[in-house]
């Protein structure tokens, strides 16, 4: 059961950072496209405790990526004067803060402690705060962090204890500049979160209530958006069914969208959200098809906007994201279906019905 991190969630809750932070020396990692307005806000707000605004270069959080900012970091920073580590963007920012806060002892490469439990107390570490400008990935509330080896084309996980932030601070107003596109595709990454929590086997009663919540007000909310991006209610809105949706994640972990993604991201070169959306339907009429209790949490999940598979792909489909036909059942979409059943994340899906099990063997 995670214990952290703290969550502040509020309109303008980034004036509380003074109050968290105190006299500790701070470090920032912003996102590579933040504005200067940021920055100077962040140096109004911290003043003298502010030590290094540090900029992360666009793109995945790569093994490299994360390797280079942790050494540069640890080699400069000694145990008596530990900053706190202040991460503000997107989840590929805020899952790099995750790997940067941990000391692991030169020479050695994040590569040694992923895709393990890492506990707390293993690696010396900084206090960290993680502040989304994206309402999605759900990172400033995991345990878990994405770090891609695109040279092998592979996803690994920086996970356990010693990876959940000490303060989450959620900020409508941080996501104000937010594209339409990365709203876009953080709002899939998040609505996939809250399904995956429905159809998972892992799946708690708390997950199971917050991803309900979650899905009802993205499918209402995210599509509002598109012609009032600085609207800071529904802003506001998407960020508080994100952070659900990111707490039913941290309960039960992703399950099959999240298998298929993988590929997507790196073989087709899709941003996370966009791979999702890609499966999602397709997987909803799996999962629908499992049981008639399935049907019937999924038909409530996203009521009174949609009630079936074929209003989710056109949902989907509406906001500029293509998807998997659901006609399509050729070799190849039901190999790329039953290899991912097999991975870790695509075991978390619930058992098939014996009929559509027979077919995937």
């Amino acid at each position: 059961m995670l214990t952290k991190p703290e969550i502040i969630i509020s309109t303008g809750a980034r004036h509380k950072l003074p109050q968290l932070v105190k006299q500790h020396p701070v470090v920032a990692l912003i996102y590579h496209h933040a504005s200067e307005t940021l920055v100077d806000e962040l140096q109004t707000l911290l003043g003298p405790n502010l030590l290094k605004v540090i900029r992360c270069p666009d793109g995945l959080p790569t093994v490299e990526l994360a390797d280079s900012l942790r050494r540069d970091f640890w080699g400069i920073h000694t145990r008596r004067d530990l900053p706190i580590i202040v991460a503000i963007g997107g989840g590929s920012t805020l899952d790099l803060a995750k790997s940067l806060r941990l000391n692991i002892p030169h020479p050695a490469s994040i590569t040694s402690v992923l895709d393990r439990k890492i506990e707390v107390g293993e690696f010396e570490s900084c206090s960290m705060i993680l502040m989304p400008t994206t309402a999605g990935t759900g990172s400033e509330v995991s345990s878990t962090a994405t770090i891609w080896d695109i040279e092998n084309r592979t996803k690994h996980s920086l996970f356990g204890p010693a990876v959940v932030a000490d303060w989450a601070v959620i900020d409508p107003e941080l996501a104000l500049t937010s594209p339409w596109l990365v709203t876009r595709d953080s709002g899939i990454d998040a609505l996939s979160h809250a399904l995956e929590t429905i159809w998972n086997r892992n799946r708690v009663p708390k997950a199971f209530a917050y991803a309900m919540s979650a899905a009802q007000q993205i499918v209402k909310v995210l599509p509002r958006i598109i012609d009032n991006p600085e609207d800071v209610s529904y802003r506001f809105e998407m960020a508080s069914a994100a952070l659900w949706a990111g707490q039913a994640m941290a309960l039960t972990e992703t399950a099959l969208v999240h298998a298929l993604s993988y590929d997507d991201t790196t073989g087709l070169g899709l941003s996370h959200g966009q791979a999702c959306g890609r499966w999602l339907p397709k997987v909803y009429q799996l999962a629908s098809q499992s049981s008639e209790e399935m049907e019937i949490f999924l038909r409530a999940a996203m009521q009174p906007v949609i009630s079936d598979e074929y209003q989710l792909e056109a949902w989907v489909n509406a906001l500029g994201c293509p998807t998997v036909s659901l006609d399509d059942h050729s070799i190849e979409t039901e190999r790329r279906i039953a290899c991912a059943l097999h991975t870790k994340r695509g075991r978390n899906f619930i058992e098939l019905s014996p009929q559509h099990a027979l077919q995937k063997v």
